[in-house]
């Protein structure tokens, strides 16, 4: 990274170098930018700006039409007038930074310029950005006249594909106060209007809030306004008994505005949702819902309205291609009424009836609603299919539900010149058309989402191609549960939609659980969990854990996360041995490919430099492609001076089926990061997994004789899974293995190594091996090499405490016999042998006896048979311990020190190549051409080979 002014030298030599540097500079970031394998280390995270002081609130957008990305925060670079701007960076779809290192001004007047507004909802749930597809995006914020403690404006920077903003100063303002006046505005949010330009809407506070909602284009630096209006205009319709019958009046309470939400409407419009209180008693907390539309041609409509006198008559309006237009708007009308007279009194007085109101109600039957959302699908040709979202509470019997996210489905014409409701209609007792034209079905829905909770929950909403997705945290602060629903868009009978839930509860699918152990190192706390989802219905779910990272998943079929039970962090929180704090995580995926980008704030500490919090990066490939997972961070010797060491905890609800790692913290030593000590397979109702490693320092570890390998591993679960089947994987590093295979040179690789599995309820490490009632001899599944060391895996039965060492062994004189019997019973019963290259059936004959019972007889065994292992397979699942068949011949010395007399041999035969000798004491002299397959001498004993001849030892 370059800071500071670039001097262009003369010199040709020094010019070559410069370039080379800049090259090397572009050539770090696409590296890390095509890194699709996601390799989740430290290292590889792009830095998007580490300029002094703090960066906050990143949002990540995507760039038409060329593929690109920007990264926008808050600044707080220009400390010295003690206020807030925003920057941004650009990236090319190959990762190559634009724009000014550590990013252009987007705007820094002398005011504070902020999107990210105080509110109870996350920031990253509302819409500021959008694309102006060509290259360049519009950004809303609000511009707090600090200096003059004006009120809050409401403004629109237009940047250009080249990093310039197009308006000075403030940038373009929207809305302000005008001299003299009272009311303030709060609250902006933006989207894309699919026309290069953009909708934008903002809450007016003047006794009452009003959301307003607009539309505008940048055309050369002139702003210009194709229309809009205010979207909660509301009346309430009054009835009274008067002289001449019933006198209707219409009274107008206001509103006060919880919160909002804007979202496309998939046709160049603009949709809205608002929970709002109708300041009246007869009204109350309302979910209202309105919509600017967008006419697609030129019509003129026809409608009728009553005069003073009740007469109907016509009235038009004309809609222009290319403006838009309030669906829903407050609509009146009112006839004089007159009575009596004559003799008597006159009586007059006018009625007033509201004809509609100023949106579209969606329910009233809540004691509150928050943090409402939205989402538009395309159903088919002549049908969107519209979502909305609340957190809600109801109130019956003098009590207060908890609270639920509920969501409401709704169909919306896709019109060919103007939705039905503004359409020609000729009742005049209607303030729009309210008769539906015939077009597709949509089956009704009105139910929960994500549920319970006792503390306003907000949540996340996201949908694209046929696929809805919420996710929310639900529950009681320190142990609330992360829930994920799927909604999916399907066809029924006929011309009928319907959304459907793919989880096992409307509650939403159960993925992860906060806890707390009373250290902070070890609870486990979330922030807000996200979903994005591109155009094709391709997701992906992301979350911050306290304490560590950002996770990360692609979502499979349903609620299925595949990387594994909550996703994999795709940080480690340990920076140059120090932890570090992510927050603010904010995630888009490419809508063309299989590809994404995630930034977050980060106070990570590097070397020279203390510029406080800065905004990181990384780029995500292989998002969509089936089975694939990311490789197995690099395992790690675990450098603490405690050898009883505490993982990381997990929570397996069985909702994934993949391997879960469990992860150890290294902040000190000679490699410090995050290392996997194991990965659970995530298929069955663990709940908290809490994991603790013995780390044993210094020579191998034997138990009578026996070597183990130096880490051994305890595993507890929260609820009893002891008769189910746990599929795992252990992990230990190449330099623990390499002590363990030079205590036991037989052991050629990890295939001959072996499970001690012992029940364990404490949950507490054992240091060292003991035999205990109980335990089973598990023989791995199969074994790989990864980055800094190995993995077995196993299946056993439950939890508890595993050590691992060499599999059971056979010892055995050439030409002799033995038996193996299986330590699993059945009914059916298949021997198998691996000579090396995995396990394979045998059959009965010369050497084999017994091959389909309880029991294996070998007989007149050859020495070629040395190094093989025998298991059983049983009722064609189950699988017997392994074992492993040792031609062994040790020294005895009886007659002479000659390795050529079959008397000095304890099996009476001298060895050949295929057999493991053994000198424990005496000298031996090799006096021909030998050979063997092992040779161990031990301490005090020797073996010299005479002049002119040799000894080959093959293994």
């Amino acid at each position: 990274m370059f800071t500071g002014a670039l001097i262009i030298p003369k010199n040709k030599a020094m010019k070559k170098l410069l370039t080379v540097l800049l090259l090397a500079a572009a050539s770090i970031a696409n590296a890390q930018w095509a890194n699709t394998t996601n390799q989740f280390y430290d290292s590889l995270d792009m830095p998007v700006t580490m300029a002094l002081s703090t960066q906050k609130n990143p949002l990540v957008l995507k760039s038409y039409p060329d593929g690109g990305y920007f990264v926008i925060w808050e600044d707080d670079r220009n400390t010295a007038t003690t206020k807030t701007d925003i920057y941004a960076q650009k990236y090319d779809k190959n990762g190559n930074r634009l724009w000014a290192d550590n990013g252009v001004p987007v705007v820094n007047g002398p005011n504070a310029q902020f999107f990210a507004f105080s509110s109870n909802q996350d920031y990253r749930n509302r819409n500021f950005a959008a694309t102006d597809s060509a290259g360049g995006f519009y950004l809303t914020y609000i511009d707090d006249s600090i200096n003059n403690y004006s009120w809050q404006r409401i403004a629109v920077q237009h940047m250009l594909n080249n990093g310039s903003p197009v308006f000075p100063g403030a940038g373009f303002l929207v809305a302000q106060t005008p001299p003299g006046q009272q009311g303030n505005f709060a609250a902006p949010q933006l989207i894309a209007d699919d026309n290069k330009g953009f909708f934008i809407a903002y809450k007016y506070i003047y006794g009452n809030d009003y959301i307003e909602m607009h539309c505008y284009k940048d055309v050369n630096g002139t702003m210009q306004y194709f229309g809009g209006g205010r979207c909660n205009e509301n009346g309430l319709q009054t009835a009274d008994i008067a002289p001449c019958g019933i006198k209707t009046d219409i009274l107008y309470p206001g509103t006060s505005v919880t919160d909002y939400n804007i979202w496309p409407d998939k046709q160049g419009g603009c949709n809205v949702v608002i929970s709002m209180n109708g300041n009246s008693g007869a009204q109350g907390k309302i979910l209202a819902y309105n919509r600017l539309f967008r006419p697609s041609k030129d019509c003129k409509v026809k409608t009728n309205r009553r005069n003073e006198t009740g007469v109907a008559c016509p009235a038009y309006t004309d809609y222009k291609k290319g403006n838009v237009y309030l669906l829903y708007k407050l609509s009146i009308d009112f006839q004089k009424v007159a009575c009596g007279g004559g003799t008597g009194p006159l009586y007059t007085y006018t009625n007033y009836r509201l004809l509609s109101n100023g949106y579209q109600e969606i329910d009233i039957a809540g004691y509150d609603y928050n943090y409402p959302k939205g989402v538009t699908l395309t159903a088919s040709s002549n049908m969107n299919a519209d979502l909305i979202a609340v957190t809600k509470r109801t109130y019956a019997n003098n009590t207060v539900s908890d609270f639920v996210v509920v969501g409401f489905a709704y169909r919306s014409e896709i019109f060919d010149s103007i939705p039905f409701q503004r359409s020609s209609y000729s009742n005049p007792d209607f303030g729009y058309n309210p008769i539906p034209p015939n077009f597709d079905s949509l089956e009704f829905f009105r139910d929960t989402l994500l549920g319970m909770s006792n503390y306003y929950p907000d949540f996340s909403l996201a949908g694209g191609g046929k696929n809805i997705y919420a996710a929310g945290l639900m529950g009681a602060y320190g142990a609330r549960t992360v829930r994920l629903q799927n909604l999916q868009l399907q066809k029924k009978s006929g011309n009928t939609y319907a959304f459907t839930q793919s989880t096992s509860t409307k509650l939403g699918e159960a993925i992860g659980k906060e806890i707390s152990t009373g250290f902070s190192s070890y609870n486990i706390s979330y922030d807000q969990p996200l979903v994005s989802v591109n155009s094709n219905g391709k997701a992906i779910f992301y979350i911050r854990e306290y304490y560590r990272s950002t996770r990360v998943s692609p979502i499979g079929s349903g609620a299925q996360l595949t990387w594994g039970a909550m996703g994999l962090p795709v940080g480690t929180g340990v920076f140059n041995n120090s932890y570090y704090n992510v927050e603010q995580p904010n995630l888009v995926l490419d809508d063309s490919d299989n590809t994404g980008v995630v930034a977050w704030r980060d106070n990570r500490y590097i070397t020279g430099t203390n510029t406080g919090e800065n905004i990181y990066m990384r780029h995500l490939g292989n998002l969509d492609v089936f089975n694939y997972q990311p490789p197995v961070r690099k395992i790690r010797q675990l450098y603490y001076t405690s050898t009883n060491l505490t993982a990381n905890p997990a929570v397996l609800f069985g909702t994934t089926s993949q391997y879960s790692p469990i992860e150890f913290y290294n902040s000190t030593g000679t490699d410090p990061g995050t290392s996997p000590v194991a990965a659970i397979k995530d298929d069955n109702n663990i709940g908290i997994l809490t994991a603790n490693i013995y780390q044993h320092v210094g020579a191998i570890r034997k138990y009578n004789g026996i070597p183990y390998l130096n880490r051994n591993y305890t595993f507890k679960s929260e609820f009893d899974v002891s008769a189910s089947s746990v599929d795992m994987l252990l992990y230990f590093t190449t330099a623990e293995y390499n002590a363990l295979k030079a205590a036991d040179n037989t052991i050629a690789d990890p295939s001959f190594l072996s499970v001690i599995k012992q029940p364990n309820l404490s949950g507490t490490v054992p240091g060292i091996y003991t035999p205990v009632a109980g335990e089973e001899i598990l023989t791995p599944v199969t074994w790989d090499s990864v980055a800094g060391g190995y993995f077995v895996k196993i299946v056993a039965n439950g939890l508890g405490n595993y050590f691992i060492q060499k599999i059971n062994t056979i010892n055995l004189c050439g030409s002799t016999s033995t038996t193996i019997t299986s330590n699993v019973t059945g009914s059916t019963y298949q021997w198998q042998v691996n000579s090396g290259g995995g396990f394979f059936n045998i059959s009965n004959g010369t050497n084999y006896s017994g091959t389909n019972g309880i029991t294996l007889q070998l007989n007149n065994v050859p020495t070629a048979f040395n190094g093989n292992r025998y298991r059983c397979v049983i009722d064609g699942t189950k699988v017997s311990s392994a074992i492993y068949l040792q031609i062994a011949n040790s020294w005895t010395g009886a007659v002479s020190s000659a390795w050529e007399n079959a008397a000095n041999w304890g099996c009476g035969v001298v060895p050949d190549a295929n057999t493991d000798v053994i000198i424990n004491s005496g000298t031996v002299v090799v006096n021909s051409n030998a050979s063997c397959k092992s040779l161990k001498v031990n301490p005090g004993a020797s073996v010299t080979v005479s002049t002119g001849f040799k000894l080959t030892v093959t293994n």
